[in-house]
């Protein structure tokens, strides 16, 4: 079953109480509140949290798959005056599309299984919140031993719509749940070559030069003419851990972070050029780019 059709009773049921009560729900959950950016050091810069705060938050910190070490390539060693960090600070940065197509930059701190989550209440929710936030992964067909976020045709999607209904970040561990965009044969068809023509030419193509996929809209799109089919992957954690950066002005883009995303012999994609144009002006200007 397509997983964007799929809606549990309980999840719709803890989206509601987000809606109803999210004043109360913030009081209570402290612990989930944004990390503050004015730091005398780098803790301003994305970093890998406690096994205490994600225990708080509802995650068993030691069962994070691909967490990060700070030897991986993807994170150094940092020193951070919060106290909810490890010194471990993330230096890859990947870009991503909002449910409505913008920009967005996030950071990746590792996947889940259902092990991951805390035996309590506590996981439970955590576990409710990423699946009111899936993210989209889109799998290069032409890479064999598909990793998930190192060997994509294009940018992920993002969906944050439940934080834009309830007007704050509710999300800000960036608990997601991981959600794999393929396409069908008919998308290979002349039946379907007519749709994928029109979101290549609208959108632009990916590394497999198949079309790219940039909103809920397209996707949605795409779904109702059978062109693509979502789902788990046999083999793959279910959930992920990607704390989106909310704002990225202001030296929260550190010298040394670098962007990991889709390229195309190391070329970025020309409809995902803006990517690289913008996380460049934040990482040497500290601000947006200028249209």
């Amino acid at each position: 079953m397509n997983r964007i059709a799929r809606t549990s009773f309980w999840t719709i049921i803890f989206g509601l109480i987000l809606l109803i009560s999210v004043g109360s729900v913030s009081a209570q959950k402290k612990s989930l509140g944004p990390v503050a950016a004015l730091w005398e050091d780098t803790a301003l810069n994305p970093h890998d949290f406690t096994n205490a705060y994600y225990w708080t938050n509802g995650i068993v910190g030691r069962s994070i798959i691909g967490r990060r070490t700070g030897s991986d390539g993807l994170s150094i060693f940092g020193n951070s005056s919060n106290p909810t960090h490890r010194n471990i600070r993330v230096i890859a940065t990947i870009p991503a599309y909002d449910q409505n197509g913008s920009v967005l930059f996030w950071y990746p701190l590792g996947e889940l299984d259902s092990l991951g989550f805390t035996p309590d209440k506590n996981g439970i929710e955590a576990r409710e919140m990423a699946m009111l936030f899936p993210i989209y992964v889109f799998p290069d067909s032409k890479v064999q031993n598909f990793r998930t976020f190192a060997d994509t045709r294009q940018a992920a999607l993002m969906d944050n719509t439940w934080s834009m209904v309830v007007g704050q970040d509710i999300n800000p561990l960036g608990f997601r749940e991981l959600i794999f965009v393929n396409f069908t044969e008919r998308a290979f068809t002349e039946e379907g070559s007519e749709m994928m023509n029109y979101m290549a030419k609208k959108n632009g193509t990916g590394v497999d030069d198949t079309p790219i996929i940039n909103s809920l809209d397209d996707l949605r799109m795409m779904m109702k003419y059978g062109l693509v089919e979502t789902g788990t992957l046999k083999g793959f954690p279910t959930y992920a851990i990607a704390p989106t950066i909310n704002d990225p002005t202001n030296g929260v883009i550190a010298p040394d972070a670098y962007l990991w995303f889709a390229t195309k012999d190391g070329t970025p994609l020309p409809t995902e050029n803006m990517f690289a144009w913008q996380f460049g002006c934040l990482q040497k200007t500290g601000n947006w780019c200028k249209e």
